[in-house]
């Protein structure tokens, strides 16, 4: 009894830890964005495109914070003794890099608009060049994200056939 009451101690320590780790990045970035913002606003040949991006950079950072947030969190609330715990551990993984695409979907979409315009005062023998380049990154990030999803399907697969192979082989090992 006396050994489930210290690891509690220490699981609401670290679950105290986090929460207050994670308030302390959120009102950093918060005071961050607002210089930013207050800095960008006293230049005057900033133009709107790059205050944009600015602004959406920062905005997908905050919700970027709070998915890591509860993705820790979450970790946190997995009871490791159990046989499912490895796949849950993988699932909350899943979920926080699916919030971090979708982020980053987010970012790429304004930043496509902001390349658009940027590109417009470059001279037209460079724009293929350019053009290509933002093609091929784009391309190549959805090919990543492709992989890094079938590595989830196939670690959840696996880490589930481990947990009904487990019992069986510590029965065959007792016979």
């Amino acid at each position: 009894m006396q050994n489930e009451k210290i690891a509690q101690d220490i699981l609401d320590f670290n679950k105290n830890a986090v929460k207050t780790s994670f308030e302390a990045l959120s009102s950093f970035s918060d005071q961050t964005a607002k210089a930013a913002d207050q800095l960008m606003g006293a230049v005057p040949n900033v133009p709107e495109e790059g205050k944009k991006a600015v602004g959406t950079f920062f905005k997908e950072n905050q919700k970027g914070l709070t998915n890591l947030q509860k993705s820790v969190e979450a970790g946190l609330e997995i009871d490791l003794t159990s046989k499912d715990a490895p796949v849950k551990g993988i699932e909350v993984m899943e979920s926080f890099y699916n919030s971090a695409f979708s982020q980053a979907s987010a970012i790429q979409k304004d930043s496509v608009e902001l390349f658009t315009k940027t590109s417009e005062q470059l001279p037209k023998e460079v724009k293929p060049v350019v053009e290509f380049w933002n093609q091929a990154f784009n391309s190549n990030v959805e090919i990543f994200q492709g992989l890094v999803t079938k590595n989830f399907e196939f670690a959840k697969k696996v880490l589930a056939d481990v947990a009904v192979e487990a019992p069986k082989a510590t029965k065959a090992a007792a016979k």
